[in-house]
């Protein structure tokens, strides 16, 4: 790990944390605006917000395929180990 200690180097690290921590407030702004959206839609059309949430990141992370082959493991799973169905017990 090294230091900086020349007053060019600690002037250039400052602006880039200036930098991101523009960034961080973009994003708690951007953030705020998906809650409102998240609201909205919840309000006009009765779905949950979290359901609303999981369809953008869903769509946003082109992951339905993955999502769904993960629901239809966890219902085996749950089914076998928690509610003993599909188990033939000797």
């Amino acid at each position: 790990m090294s230091i900086v200690v020349s007053p060019e180097d600690r002037k250039a690290m400052k602006a880039m944390i200036v930098e991101m921590t523009n960034c961080l407030e973009r994003i708690d702004g951007e953030k705020e605006q998906m809650k409102d959206i998240a609201d909205a839609a919840e309000e006009k059309f009765g779905i949950k917000k979290k359901f609303i949430n999981k369809m953008a990141r869903t769509m946003f992370k082109h992951n339905y395929a993955d999502l769904q082959q993960e629901s239809e493991h966890f219902e085996f799973l749950y089914e076998a180990v928690v509610e003993g169905t599909g188990i033939q017990e000797d």
